[in-house]
């Protein structure tokens, strides 16, 4: 596993959300505790309040969280994730969505919409090796 890797998580919250959920899956799951993320409350368009959490993880605990979300995330996705390497990786990050309701229920499935942001971030010194970096950090072991 590549050592100088971080890895960003972003989650918003609307006011009929549980934070406490989020919070438990994501300690019950990775071993993220509730005060490594940052919290700022935001007002949306129609005046709702909005909570944004925001995470950034390095070194061991970043290479551990991608190992968890390597072997929670089903076989056919993390293939899906592989093959679409080069469409998903930008400025040396790849950026992968997980659906927010499913992590609740302890699942990690990749989902677009009601999404939780994880950016996963490794030196690319050469553009042409990215998918082959990333690829090689997403294969089971």
């Amino acid at each position: 596993m590549e050592e100088k890797v971080e890895v960003t998580i972003e989650v918003i919250l609307h006011a009929t959300e549980d934070e406490r959920k989020i919070f438990d899956s994501f300690l019950d799951i990775f071993g993220i505790e509730e005060q490594e993320f940052e919290k700022e409350q935001l007002v949306g368009h129609y005046e709702n309040p909005i909570t944004f959490l925001r995470a950034k993880i390095t070194k061991n605990k970043a290479s551990s969280f991608i190992k968890k979300l390597v072997s929670n995330i089903p076989q056919d996705q993390l293939s899906e994730v592989i093959d679409d390497m080069e469409n998903r990786v930008q400025d040396s990050m790849l950026h992968i969505r997980l659906g927010k309701q499913e992590l609740v229920k302890r699942n990690l499935v990749l989902q677009e919409n009601d999404a939780v942001k994880v950016k996963i971030y490794t030196p690319v010194y050469t553009k042409k090796d990215t998918a082959k970096i990333y690829t090689k950090l997403f294969s089971p072991s």
